[in-house]
């Protein structure tokens, strides 16, 4: 991933995704019903001129098995995809009428978020109730401001479309435009959101973990150096180490590196990608799989 953000349609198999929904229409089927236990589970999460919205934990909608299900597939693929090993637990948020999220960031909240949607979105009756995020690239300084622009020329806005995962850098300003329309849960907005980040060097197969965190560091000690002050963002890294010891691939899987301060040329991720192929390690029986996440920070 170099870019801002990326969509994952069809994220789970369609019976999983169609389940979530029922169990979430099955939560709000007899709205006379007040019980503690099934209905009072909703945290009108307030903050003025920031955040309105409704949010829980899923598990008190959908169910242990089924958010455990989703987590679970949310995990592998940041792994996998991203080679981020750590996620956090999503919380399940609905937006109705006068709902919203202003524009902010998660600079603090991880290294990329994610919105899976439960939204009925081609049948919705709203407007509003995109992901709304900045464009990146200069304005000031360069002759993008002598143009006349307007909205999408400064941002993009993404529909939260039924079973679709959204991931994007937690750097990024975002928000959600505020619903126009009814207060019917049936016809909110309805997400599951949270965040990736690493979780240090993870090693598959039967290179010696220990060596493998000492030869990396010092690699990660030697361009982390030469960058200090300069970069800010995390480079992740696949090494396909075979039996004797050497590199035969190295593929990034996440490539947000960028300057923190004017001037500063683009990161070069071929020279660490170039130093990373040179490192070995001792023979062993079978080929070996590591992912290096390499962090960057301006202090």
């Amino acid at each position: 991933m170099r870019t801002s953000y990326e969509l994952i349609e069809n994220f789970c198999p369609g019976a999983e995704a169609e389940a979530m929904r029922a169990a979430v229409n099955a939560h709000f089927d007899e709205p006379e019903r007040h019980e503690p236990q099934s209905h009072q589970v909703w945290n009108y999460w307030f903050v003025p001129n920031t955040y309105a919205y409704l949010r829980t934990n899923p598990e008190k909608v959908i169910g242990d098995a089924m958010a455990d299900r989703f987590f679970d597939r949310v995990c592998a693929a940041g792994f996998e995809r991203w080679g981020l090993r750590h996620a956090y637990r999503p919380y399940l948020s609905l937006y109705v009428a006068g709902c919203y999220q202003a524009l902010h960031n998660d600079a603090a909240g991880g290294r990329l978020g994610y919105v899976y949607s439960l939204t009925r979105w081609n049948e919705r009756n709203f407007k509003g109730g995109e992901t709304l995020i900045f464009r990146e690239g200069g304005y000031f300084g360069t002759p993008e401001m002598t143009k006349p622009s307007a909205t999408e020329n400064f941002y993009e806005l993404i529909p939260a479309r039924f079973n679709q995962l959204l991931v994007f850098d937690d750097r990024l300003p975002h928000s959600v435009p505020r619903i126009e329309g009814q207060m019917d849960p049936f016809a909110g907005r309805l997400v599951l959101h949270g965040h990736f980040e690493e979780a240090g060097i993870t090693v598959e197969g039967q290179v010696d973990e220990a060596e493998a965190v000492a030869v990396i560091e010092d690699v990660r000690a030697r361009l982390t150096a030469r960058a200090r002050g300069a970069y800010h963002g995390l480079l992740t890294v696949r090494l396909w180490v075979k039996r004797d010891g050497s590199i035969s691939n190295v593929v990034p899987l996440l490539d947000r590196v960028l300057p923190g301060q004017p001037g500063v040329q683009p990161f070069d991720t071929e020279e660490a990608l170039k130093s990373l192929r040179k490192v070995d390690f001792p023979p062993t029986a079978s080929e070996s799989r590591i992912t290096v996440p390499l962090a960057f920070a301006l202090e």
